[in-house]
């Protein structure tokens, strides 16, 4: 009996593992840039969200905002093609984080972030050479990328869902709360607030935004169990 409650606790925790990395990869392709990935995945919008709403209720999490942009998702999806949403949502990205005569008005890398700490990227790099994640040729020069900081926590979580050793578990764990301690709750949470001020901001992209910082805030605290 005590045998089969720890084979089904070890399931489970798989199962919730499994679960947030398809949570991390569904916002690291919503927040990647346009000039990348974010066309294609906005243009596939429906699809990723849904994924997302059923990765979260998996993980039953209190008041998540990731129905809500289900819900703001499955709106625009009835009123507008895919193809011009995808666009809209890429203008509004790119005015916001990637153009500016003195820079982008915010900041999606956190080495440009306010208040960031002058290694981040050095800090970042050497936690994906540790652990053997490679950048695509595409994101090598911007390795601290919103998008990247996301697509790494989810190489995390998926290596943990897949493990059965007990020690590696607990090693990719701890990894994750220290990295997004670090590296996402430290000024993500600011970005989705300056972002949810903005006028010229797309109500999705600022939808992505919430529900990406509060499933951080959940995971931070559940990585601390």
């Amino acid at each position: 009996m005590n045998a089969a409650r720890t084979t089904d606790a070890v399931t489970d925790a798989k199962l919730i593992a499994l679960a947030r990395a398809q949570l991390y990869a569904g916002f690291s392709r919503l927040l990647a840039s346009p000039e990348q990935s974010t066309a294609k995945a906005w243009l596939e919008h429906a699809s990723i969200i849904e994924r997302l709403l059923i990765a979260d209720e998996a993980l039953a999490t209190e008041g998540s905002r990731i129905a809500e942009l289900f819900a703001l998702s499955q709106a625009a999806d009835l009123e507008h093609r895919a193809d011009n949403i995808a666009v809209w949502v890429g203008a509004s990205y790119a005015a916001l984080f990637e153009v500016g005569d003195r820079g982008p008005p915010l900041a999606i890398r956190e080495e440009l972030a306010p208040g960031a700490n002058a290694a981040a990227k050095e800090e970042v790099v050497r936690f994906y050479e540790h652990f053997g994640y490679r950048l695509g040729d595409d994101y090598a020069w911007r390795p601290d990328h919103l998008s990247v900081l996301l697509e790494f926590m989810h190489f995390l979580s998926w290596h943990e869902s897949q493990s059965l050793d007990a020690a590696l578990v607990a090693g990719l764990r701890a990894a994750q709360r220290d990295f997004c301690q670090r590296h996402l709750v430290s000024w993500v949470n600011d970005l989705a607030d300056s972002v949810a001020g903005r006028r010229d901001a797309h109500p999705l992209l600022q939808a992505t935004l919430q529900a990406t910082k509060d499933f951080l805030a959940v995971e931070l605290q559940s990585l601390g169990d």
